[in-house]
């Protein structure tokens, strides 16, 4: 009896071990290639974009300040439906200034971003590699 126990939690952690192990990782790739105005840009899968690309450098630097530093004029703006809905109705519900807040949590959290048209070779490389 005493053997047992041993013997049982040695068997546990063997097989719990082992079945973590044993399954096969697939590496997906989560980001979609957008075309706007002729250009392509990589934004996450899913993800809401704006067609009007960044126009200012004020707004690029709001991106900036709330830590998404690659971010500037020019670039496309993007956010995650989740994040879309959320912010509209916290604008609706509670204001500017919880929006304000929210919309800088949401950059941070990189629930909002912004993304640069890809070069043509970095557009060949994501459509060869995941097949964009």
């Amino acid at each position: 009896m005493k053997l047992l126990k041993p013997f049982l939690i040695g068997i546990f952690m063997l097989l719990s071990s082992g079945c973590s192990t044993l399954f096969p990782k697939h590496y997906t790739y989560d980001k979609n290639i957008v075309f706007v105005k002729g250009k392509p840009y990589l934004v996450p899968h899913g993800a809401l974009f704006n067609t009007t690309l960044i126009k200012d450098e004020l707004t690029a630097k709001d991106y900036r300040t709330y830590g998404h530093s690659p971010c500037r004029k020019g670039d496309l703006t993007w956010v995650s439906p989740k994040t879309a809905e959320e912010l509209k109705e916290m604008y609706r519900t509670d204001g500017a200034d919880a929006f304000s807040y929210a919309y800088g949590e949401a950059i941070r959290t990189k629930r909002m971003g912004c993304a640069r048209a890809l070069t043509q070779s970095e557009y060949e490389y994501y459509k060869t590699k995941y097949g964009f």
